[in-house]
């Protein structure tokens, strides 16, 4: 658990830091991806 905040932490920061629109998008759906993932494992 604490591996994947981890992980989202990184992947946010890189997309307040990103410039283009795409690189942006991206990088928030691999965010979503990860925090899906988690609530996953929660419930079961």
């Amino acid at each position: 658990m604490q591996k994947k905040n981890k992980k989202y932490a990184e992947i946010m920061h890189q997309a307040d830091k990103a410039v283009g629109r795409k690189e942006v998008v991206s990088l928030l759906k691999k965010a979503a991806m990860i925090m899906a993932k988690s609530e996953e494992n929660l419930a079961a």
